[in-house]
């Protein structure tokens, strides 16, 4: 790790804060004279990190034991470890590591210290080491992590193409600067985010609207896949997807943090992201973390030409605090999104004759003449997102845990169209803030009974400036659940219910000068059972049924105007009412082969008064401009489906790694397909992992592949016809290649990206902005991760 004195550790931002000075001057403890202190204290902390000598590497499992008070504990998942309450006193800690190399040292403690113990490698002990063990699936639903290697890959994508990995996710794009999410076939308020254990609330119901996450706050990001509203919220027909940051630092460790540099060639695209966490001196049990991110990017290019103003600017950081007792601990975190998003010229058209043609021209118009410029100009997006977070819990001894969490959020969106630049204001300007509350007992296990009860509440107020595309309203939306498990043997069974109950209010401005109000009340159960078998030792099944309900959006009942970053004109409805879903699952997990293993999911999906955007066939001609048109409608929807994804050896170091994901989507109501599916999807790639690590390289791996993409032949012909057929299906070739480089005794991880390698030509079926442009040509993405721990020389 990267070691630096004290001088230059003076520079360092949050030692200007004297922060991080104070832990590394404790460790300075004066020499004195062995024996046990008469004056005792018996509060002391005496904590630190097991390491590699030779590469910091943390030594997880690694046992410290002191003689002097036949007490011993074992290194955590960071390879911390931590004595509490000690008194006063010269103490023999003994360390212990399998492979490495006894080692003693004898420390006199007089306050709360951290000391950090290196082992070296027995070479004459050292051998082979195979580790075995079981796995505990959490719940009988599908689900997928992406994290470790595979997430660091995805540095410097948005959220939603970062999950693209996973099988039976895909995104949809507004362009190639917006991207959410899609679980099965669905996305927006379908499917529930939760950043850092807040439920993301934005303006997430919009196509065009990305998610307000930094990726690099993330170091696991989750997928359940279907219905999951018992315990997210009944909204989540679709699935839930969980950014989980790290945990903050044990008290032991020193301060510490990491550098991500990232560069890409098709957009020219520059991203630094840095992180700095550790404890606080004299308290160690105060733990904080400071993170930022920058990124700037350029129009991006499809094979043939640039597309005009696709550009975006993004500035983010958080911070984060924690105290934790052992029976009683608290955090805080707040983060700030901040983003400006270049709209794709060729979506704003003047007139009827030009839409069509620019439907049918295959390029966008002046293509040939657009140069690469990192210049956002009309139409943008500027989007500033506050998240506030506030948790505390408390052990209640045999009973269980209690914890309660507060979010606030605010949410400014301001989108530019072309015209009335001379105004200086957005065509629309929309806020909304939200207030959520949590409180959760977790009780003990009884006679191998395990689960939850908990209470939750959400406030929102939204408010516009400018155009009254989504009016005022404010909503208010209790909901208490329960959760329970039972496990014996093979055997897992699972139940939940959940009640919610939402009102809405909303302030309606009508032509131009009256305000009408309007107020919804909707209340509904969800519900959820589950059944999960170990089959032997590599294989285990699920099934599961889950009901889930949603209240039609603002938008949905209300929107009618032109939307702006979409390139749209939306009409709602009204009178749309609740949509009822009830999904059942079957899945199987096979594990802990040699050289297999892998996941299938099997699921049927159907929604009672499924709400969709239909094509109009019209297109609507406005002072802004002419925009293919789309109005909300419900109907009866079955989604039907299969996400296969298989991990097989065949070599040793030679893995296969494969994902199919097929999604069929019915209109029940007219016997039609859906508009708007995802087309099946096929990604298979060749990893070829080095197994010698050298002192100078390790980790290295190649990796080769492609993702095949049908063409999409399942959609309407009668009604809710598109503006456009779908397109094509596509081929993309994509490798990737990394490595750690050790200098000295400094890790440096380096990778490349390559997407689309053949320059391919091609257009998806959900992007928005497929009937004006081809989608991204060739792009490789450089990234540099230096991880970073300071500590005295």
């Amino acid at each position: 790790m990267f070691k630096l004195s004290l001088k230059p550790l003076a520079l360092f931002p949050i030692l200007v804060l004297g922060w991080g000075a104070q832990p590394l001057l404790a460790q300075a403890l004066p020499d004195g004279a062995s024996g046990v202190a008469a004056d005792q204290n018996c509060g002391l902390t005496l904590s630190g990190k097991v390491m590699d000598h030779d590469t910091r590497a943390p030594l997880v499992g690694a046992t410290v034991y002191i003689p002097q008070l036949n007490l011993a504990t074992g290194a955590d998942e960071y390879g911390n470890y931590h004595f509490h309450n000690l008194c006063q006193g010269t103490y023999t800690l003994q360390v212990t590591y399998v492979g490495y190399e006894k080692e003693e040292n004898t420390y006199k403690v007089t306050s709360s210290a951290t000391r950090d113990l290196q082992l070296h490698s027995d070479q004459h002990l050292l051998r082979a080491v195979e580790v075995t063990g079981a796995r505990l699936k959490e719940q009988a639903q599908s689900a997928e992590t992406l994290s470790g290697r595979q997430l660091a890959e995805t540095r410097g994508l948005s959220l939603a193409a970062s999950l693209q990995g996973l099988a039976g996710v895909s995104s949809l794009q507004t362009g190639p600067t917006i991207a959410k999410p899609v679980i099965h076939g669905m996305h927006s308020n379908r499917v529930l985010l939760l950043n850092n254990g807040v439920r993301q609330e934005g303006q997430q119901w919009g196509s065009e609207h990305a998610p307000e996450i930094d990726p690099f706050v993330a170091t696991e990001m989750k997928v359940i896949k279907g219905a999951a509203g018992v315990r997210y919220g009944a909204d989540a027909l679709g699935g839930v997807v969980i950014v989980e940051p790290r945990a903050l630092p044990d008290s032991a460790a020193a301060l510490a943090g990491e550098l991500n540099l990232l560069g890409t060639t098709n957009n020219r695209q520059g991203a630094v992201s840095g992180t700095v966490e550790g404890s606080t001196p004299g308290l160690p049990l105060l733990r904080w973390r400071l993170q930022g991110t920058l990124k700037k990017a350029g129009n991006a290019s499809a094979p043939d030409y640039y597309l005009q103003n696709t550009g975006f600017n993004e500035r983010n950081f958080s911070a984060a605090l924690g105290y934790q007792q052992k029976n009683y601990g608290a955090e805080l975190f707040y983060s700030q999104f901040n983003t400006r998003l270049g709209i794709l010229s060729a979506s704003h058209i003047g007139n009827i004759t030009d839409i069509n043609n620019a439907i049918e021209r295959g390029r966008p118009f002046g293509a040939d003449t657009v140069q690469f410029t990192y210049a956002i100009n009309r139409p943008y997006q500027d989007i500033r997102h506050d998240l506030l977070k506030a948790k505390a819990y408390l052990n209640t001894g045999t009973a269980g845990k209690l914890s309660f969490t507060y979010g606030w959020q605010n949410d400014l969106r301001d989108e530019y169209d072309v015209h009335n630049a001379e105004s200086g204001h957005p065509a629309m300007h929309l806020a909304i803030s939200t207030h959520t509350t949590e409180a959760l007992w977790e009780h003990k296990p009884i006679a191998n009974l395990t689960g939850s009860v908990g209470v939750n509440t959400i406030y929102q107020d939204n408010t516009w400036k400018y155009s009254d595309f989504i009016p005022f309203f404010t909503s208010f939306n209790p909901g208490v659940f329960v959760l329970e498990k039972w496990r014996k043997d093979r055997l897992q069974l699972e139940g939940g219910l959940r009640y919610d109950y939402k009102h809405v209010q909303v302030k309606e401005l009508v032509e131009n000068q009256d305000v009408v109000t309007h107020t919804y009340d909707y209340n509904n159960v969800s519900g959820s059972v589950g059944a999960m078998y170990d089959i032997g030792y590599h294989l285990t099944l699920g099934l599961s049924a889950a009901s889930a309900w949603r209240a039609p959006g603002v938008n949905e009942l209300f929107s009618d105007g032109v939307h702006h970053a979409s390139g749209t004109y939306e009409i709602g409805d009204p009178n749309l009412v609740t949509e009822k879903a009830y999904n059942f699952e079957a899945s199987a997990e096979y594990f802990a082969s040699p050289r297999l293993s892998g996941q299938l999911s099997v699921y049927n999906n159907y929604i009672d008064n499924y709400i969709y955007q239909a094509p109009t066939q019209t297109i609507t001609l406005s002072v802004n401009g002419a925009f293919p048109t789309f109005k909300y409608k419900q109907v009866g929807a079955t989604f039907r489906g299969f996400d296969l994804s298989l991990q097989y050896k065949l070599l040793e170091q030679l893995t296969l790694d494969s994902k199919t994901a097929i999604v069929r989507a019915r209109n029940t109501s007219t016997g039609e397909w859906l508009v708007g599916i995802p087309a099946d999807r096929y990604d298979n790639s060749l990893r070829y992992t080095f197994g010698h690590n050298s002192k100078r390289t390790s980790n290295s791996y190649l990796a080769i592949g492609g993702q095949y993409v049908a063409e999409q032949t399942r959609y309407p012909t009668k009604a809710d016809q598109d503006y456009a057929l779908p397109p094509d299906a596509y081929f993309l070739l994509h490798a990737e290649a990394g490595t750690t480089l050790h200098l000295g005794k400094q890790p440096l991880e380096i990778g490349i990206t390559g997407n689309n390698l053949l320059n391919t030509s091609y257009r998806d079926y959900l992007n928005r902005f497929r009937y004006y442009a081809d989608d991204l040509g060739r792009m490789l993405l450089f990234r540099v991760r230096v991880p970073l721990a300071f500590s005295k020389s």
